[in-house]
């Protein structure tokens, strides 16, 4: 419907414009009702020019062409042709539209070169600088095509990154649950093989741990594959916070690690985005804690230090495993997680052995 009242408009227009273009000339033949239903003709055909805009042109160059062999008026009838090869040139690629509007170029130089044949009054120059300038719509046509093309590719490239982000965020989460949970659960089955005959009772502990240990990790992987989450979901899921390093802690503890947890100035009321990403940093830290730092006490500290939260966490293990801490992918994570929010990250061997992993989050990293 809009474009059939645009083509009638430009009716309109065509037929009041060539009625006063009629008004200034002597053409060899005066308006009559062919004129008018060959002006909206060629207006009628711009109905079709997004549909089928190949349609749309030869409709228009027919109607201009008959108008123009006919004798009638030059008047703003050929915008209809003007109008038609701007959207072909717009819609179809570039090779398509120049060809179709080439051959409709050609078509108005015969259409006027014969009318020149009968109007000799009508100077050359003027001829050849009307036909010159049909290229001027296919040009811009195929600007806006061009333009539009490279819109769309970047658009279509835009969103390919956002998803690959996107996998790669839901790839991390993935990591840190099950790397945790599954060393937890090791540590937890050597204990009980250890002690199975001998302390049936430490055993059974154990077996318990592993069950807790499996279900929490089960329900946190759960949560983190859901990676498009309903509208209105307002941020990681509860647990995933300061709230949740209590319960973190309590897992790493029964899988015979002592952790000392201390929550100095901070409190639960942060943004989601800076605890989870304090919980996720203290989670992968103990899960290395727990593989590589052998028997050792670690340290878990969240403090705020003015507009930061500050997440330490430190072991004086001496696993052989220690060395290529720092270089693998849990690391690479957490540093990729602080600098995000616009935080720092920095990990490494401490003064007399052991490791520490020290975050600093900026707590406007919450609003990005």
């Amino acid at each position: 419907m809009v474009d059939v009242v645009v083509a009638a408009g430009v009716a309109v227009v065509v037929i009041v414009g060539s009625v006063l273009a009629a008004g200034l000339q002597e053409p060899p033949r005066p308006l009559d009702a062919w004129a008018y239903v060959l002006m909206a003709a060629a207006a009628g055909a711009l109905a079709w020019r997004r549909a089928a805009p190949l349609v749309a042109l030869v409709g228009a160059v027919a109607a201009v062409g008959v108008y123009l062999l006919g004798g009638y008026a030059y008047g703003p009838i050929q915008l209809c042709m003007v109008l038609a090869m701007f959207e072909v040139a717009r819609r179809l690629p570039l090779r398509a539209s120049l060809l179709a509007c080439g051959l409709a170029a050609t078509a108005a130089v015969v259409f006027v070169l014969a009318r020149l044949a009968r109007d000799a009054d009508m100077p050359a120059v003027l001829v050849s600088a009307w036909t010159g300038w049909l290229v001027v719509p296919w040009s811009l046509g195929a600007l806006v095509q061009v333009r539009s093309a490279a819109a769309e590719r970047m658009r279509r490239d835009l969103m390919a990154r956002a998803a690959l982000e996107e996998r790669m965020r839901v790839a991390g989460e993935v990591h840190d649950v099950a790397g945790h949970g599954f060393a937890v659960v090791a540590m937890q089955a050597g204990i009980g093989l250890l002690v199975l005959e001998e302390r049936p009772d430490q055993a059974r502990e154990s077996l318990e741990a592993i069950r807790a240990t499996s279900t929490k990790a089960l329900t946190e992987l759960r949560a983190t594959l859901d990676a498009f989450p309903p509208p209105g979901a307002a941020g990681p899921p509860e647990e995933i916070g300061l709230q949740g390093l209590g319960a973190l802690v309590e897992r790493v503890r029964a899988s015979g690690v002592p952790v000392d947890l201390d929550l100095t100035g901070v409190d639960a009321a942060l943004p989601p985005n800076v605890a989870a990403t304090a919980y996720r940093v203290v989670q992968e830290s103990l899960t290395n804690v727990v593989r590589h730092a052998g028997s050792t006490r670690a340290v878990v500290r969240v403090t705020r230090d003015a507009d930061d939260v500050v997440v330490e966490v430190a072991d004086r293990g001496r696993g052989p495993a220690e060395p290529p801490r720092g270089d693998g992918r849990g690391m690479a994570g957490m540093r990729a997680r602080v600098e995000a929010l616009g935080g720092t990250f920095a990990a490494g061997p401490r003064d007399g052995g052991g490791f520490q992993v020290v975050a600093r989050l900026p707590l406007s990293g919450g609003a990005t």
